[in-house]
């Protein structure tokens, strides 16, 4: 049915529940119309700013009633920069529309009653702010300043940020004190209006230590000269590195080696596994809910020391190396080679010899193996989920159990769909790894029907 709505329309709305991306969902005579900033139950007078053919988005003018779950943003930036779009309400609530998220997307995908699947509370922060240790920006200069910052949501509009709520307090101090030092030696940064210019992207990384990462548009002594001297200037910073990426159109910040100026790489340590960390390489931003997700994994699964487990998009083998010592082996596979070169080195730091990793692609590698020898396949797959060949691959494998860590609902539904034919969903679990934000990621327990 094709609704009458036009851009510049005022609509009143209900607004019913809070979709994927966190913004508001009401209904115009049947048409889903999505709304930034609002939240379920409030009625709001909406300005229509773009129509398709099966939704509408539109913008608040004004509130007519408001959510008693609202709450005061505490951060200036929200609304503009896009990085925490749910800071306008209260986190016990948060925990609860996440839940209801992912609910919603088994309702969708699944053909089964999804009453039957066991979907636990999320499993939250005591701090929800202060989380994230790393940051990866764009910076310009703003008069004789360099700054820092996020682009506008949906544009190229740069909103400069001094401190992000969400960041580790070393993490942010540490990017301050950078981007004070660039602009005190006077850097060449690139300027994507005249198409002028070198440094494109800081990136910071760290728990107690610190590294910093310069993305550079080209090769320049001098340059790289000034950077490394800022590696005796920054307290706990204790790495400097460049890599360079002139690829105007690619979405991938570092797309080619990472050189070390300065410095050794950083150290840290998850539960009681030590590690020595790659500039490159793959690490979860959100450690204490990390740790979290670990334990909840290893009481789910009763793990055996007879046990063969597959860890797919392995990382740098935390996952593997964290449960190696409840089970007999267990192998990683990844297809980023520093990945791996890093999870055998942190294997190593820990003398731990029943891991195996394995650099290639995981349909290909798994495939090869005698399905009759594995326990337990882990999977824990970018936000575009499995690709079909590995899915039907699980399908037909004999394994006892899969467990599927998801950071997308909807991938997560589809592929469960898939799965389901031939295993049965025990539990899930959601985790509140980024709070403030819209992402959803859960822990999903598979065994063989």
């Amino acid at each position: 049915m094709k609704v009458d709505l036009k851009i510049n329309d005022k609509i009143l709305l209900s607004i019913k529940k809070i979709g994927i991306n966190g913004e508001g969902i009401g209904y115009y005579k049947r048409l889903a119309i999505f709304v930034p900033n609002t939240l379920r139950d409030e009625e709001v007078e909406v300005t229509i700013t773009k129509v398709l053919d099966n939704y509408a988005i539109g913008s608040v003018t004004k509130y007519k009633v408001k959510s008693k779950d609202r709450v005061d943003p505490v951060c200036s930036h929200f609304g503009q920069c896009g990085g925490c779009q749910l800071l306008h309400l209260k986190y016990s609530v948060q925990l609860k529309e996440k839940r209801e998220i992912l609910i919603e997307s088994l309702e969708k995908y699944l053909e089964k009653d999804v009453d039957n699947i066991i979907v636990e509370s999320t499993i939250g922060m005591e701090n929800p702010f202060y989380y994230r240790n790393k940051t990866a920006l764009p910076i310009r200069h703003d008069g004789d300043k360099v700054v820092a910052g996020m682009y506008a949501i949906k544009t190229n509009k740069l909103v400069y940020i001094e401190k992000c709520i969400l960041e580790t307090k070393v993490v942010s101090d540490t990017l301050s004190k950078v981007l004070d030092n660039l602009t005190r030696i006077n850097v060449d940064i690139y300027n994507p209006r005249f198409k002028q210019g070198n440094i494109r992207y800081v990136i910071v990384r760290g728990f107690i230590d610190v590294e910093v990462t310069f993305v550079l548009m080209y090769e320049d002594k001098k340059l790289i000269d000034k950077l490394k001297n800022m590696y005796n200037k920054i307290d706990n910073l204790v790495s400097v590195n460049y890599s360079i990426n002139n690829d105007l159109d690619s979405h991938l910040l570092i797309s080619n080696d990472v050189i070390n100026i300065a410095g050794k790489s950083i150290q840290g340590k998850l539960r009681d596994l030590e590690f020595t960390l790659y500039p490159d390489s793959f690490f979860q931003l959100n450690i204490h809910m990390y740790e979290k997700m670990l334990e909840k994994i290893i009481e789910l699964v009763e793990f055996k020391k007879s046990d063969v487990v597959y860890d797919l998009y392995t990382g740098v083998g935390t996952i593997a190396l964290s449960l190696a010592k409840l089970v007999g082996k267990i192998i990683g596979v990844d297809d980023n080679l520093s990945n791996i070169k890093n999870a055998n080195s942190i294997a190593k730091q820990n003398n731990i010899t029943n891991c195996e990793f394995k650099f290639g692609d995981s349909y290909k590698i798994l495939s090869e193996v005698n399905n009759l020898t594995i326990n337990t396949v882990i999977v824990d797959p970018p936000r575009s989920g499995l690709d079909i060949r590995l899915l039907k691959l699980l399908v037909n494998l004999r394994v006892k159990k899969i467990i599927y860590i998801s950071c997308n609902p909807s991938t997560l539904a589809k592929n469960l769909a898939h799965l389901q034919t031939q295993y049965r969903i025990e539990k899930i679990v959601p985790f509140d790894m980024f709070p403030n934000t819209s992402n959803v990621e859960a822990v999903c327990v598979l065994t063989r029907k």
